[in-house]
């Protein structure tokens, strides 16, 4: 499928990648990705650490999708913020997050990833932190 705009690439890591599972999204990266999230994969090539990050959100939270609820696009980096919704395996509750993802490409290919998933708001909704105080 050819993608003309990063913001079109970005869709479809999202729509195509996690929320359906589609791994042959990642030819849509470098093999050379500078990866800055938490936690992720960064000593395997660019296509690698995005078959890696999909493969595991989707392990994570079951029956995974993910929504794009506001994005930017400007020069060469897409600034997103979508709405994560699935069920959590463990616990077998329902959960839904906020996850925040900068992406810079060049030459028509990812480059460079910041992902931000709100874990916190994950955690408190299976039971794994304790709730929050009662306000007066």
């Amino acid at each position: 499928m050819a993608m003309s705009s990063n913001l079109e690439r970005f869709t479809a890591i999202i729509e195509r990648g996690f929320s359906q599972g589609d791994l042959s999204v990642a030819e849509i990266c470098a093999e050379k990705l500078i990866e800055h999230e938490y936690l992720s994969k960064t000593d395997i090539p660019g296509p690698q650490i995005l078959k890696a990050q999909i493969e595991d959100a989707r392990h994570s939270i079951k029956d995974l999708k993910l929504t794009i609820e506001a994005v930017v696009e400007t020069g060469d980096t897409v600034w997103a913020r979508s709405k994560a919704t699935g069920v959590d395996p463990r616990s077998g509750k329902p959960v839904t997050i906020d996850v925040i993802d900068i992406c810079r490409f060049a030459d028509g290919k990812l480059v460079e990833h910041w992902g931000v998933p709100d874990r916190f708001a994950l955690l408190h909704q299976i039971g794994a932190l304790p709730p929050p105080p009662k306000r007066t």
